[in-house]
């Protein structure tokens, strides 16, 4: 995905199934983000066996997170998702903050693997943290 671009599946047709395979980049921008964008009724998301959203975080990862420094794009917007289901999904080395879930109702996530590690040497990896959730409903994350 281009640098300072959103992958933006925002406006996804009731009922569609979005499947990543292999892996997924972005390319370096100091901005906001988010670097993907989900929403919409009855939206299914899978990772396939051995797919990857690589956030090459360590491109942004100056050791204050979303304190200061460089811009850092928050990765993954589950916003206004209804009866939806996101599995199977493996994300690694995000910039910050990886999965910000609001307005949601009825959202189900299983299955999903955050790998911030790398950013643990020197604590350069700050605000990695996994998942923000507010004003949802219904929201169940396992495994």
């Amino acid at each position: 995905v281009p640098s300072g671009t959103t992958l933006d599946l925002s406006s996804l047709a009731d009922g569609t199934t979005v499947i990543f395979e292999g892996t997924t980049t972005w390319g370096y921008s100091e901005w906001k983000g988010p670097l993907l964008d989900i929403q919409g009724k009855k939206i299914t998301v899978k990772g396939a066996e051995g797919s990857v959203l690589n956030g090459d975080g360590a491109r942004w990862w100056d050791g204050k997170g979303g304190n200061g420094g460089k811009t850092k794009p928050k990765f993954f917007s589950a916003h206004k998702l209804t009866d939806s289901t996101i599995t199977g999904i493996t994300i690694k080395n995000p910039p910050v903050q990886v999965v910000s879930i609001n307005g949601c109702d009825g959202l189900t996530i299983t299955d999903m693997t955050i790998d911030a590690s790398d950013g643990d040497k020197d604590e350069q990896g700050h605000n990695t943290d996994g998942f923000d959730i507010g004003s949802s409903n219904n929201v169940i994350i396992d495994g």
